[in-house]
């Protein structure tokens, strides 16, 4: 192992030591804690092809699959000590960007590539909604 991935590898595990906070988990992705209202039509009605707004359920369980594809914690990431020294990290599929794709009215799509499950919810048009809180 060249020594620039020894430098990584000790990186990211000082990294992943020093990031975990009992909080993290619901800081990197707000989804768990919040409710999300759509504000683009960004659902194909399967009867008619047109686009509208998702309904609840659909917003819902889009805000839990993005959750899901964009979470950052750190939380029950396996570490393990290999015998040069360094450290591996299984990710856990975790980390990775996302590639999205919105419809648009003329029947094309834009597509974008996100880190963060803010940045999906900015590019589908996703609001944190604020009518459910006291």
């Amino acid at each position: 192992m060249n020594t620039a991935r020894l430098v990584v590898a000790g990186a990211l595990e000082i990294t992943l030591a020093t990031a975990w906070t009992p909080t993290a988990s619901a800081q990197q992705n707000p989804a768990r804690t919040k409710k999300y209202v759509a504000t683009r039509e960004i659902t194909v009605d399967t009867q008619t092809g047109a686009l509208r707004l998702p309904t609840a359920q659909e917003t819902q369980e889009l805000v839990d699959r993005l959750a899901a594809l964009t979470n950052q914690s750190t939380e029950d990431l396996q570490v393990t000590a290999l015998p040069n020294g360094a450290a591996a990290v299984n990710l856990d599929g975790r980390f990775a960007p996302v590639m999205l794709a919105r419809p648009n009215a003329d029947g094309t799509s834009e597509v974008r590539c996100v880190t963060s499950f803010d940045e999906a919810a900015e590019f589908l048009g996703l609001v944190e909604d604020k009518s459910q809180q006291q």
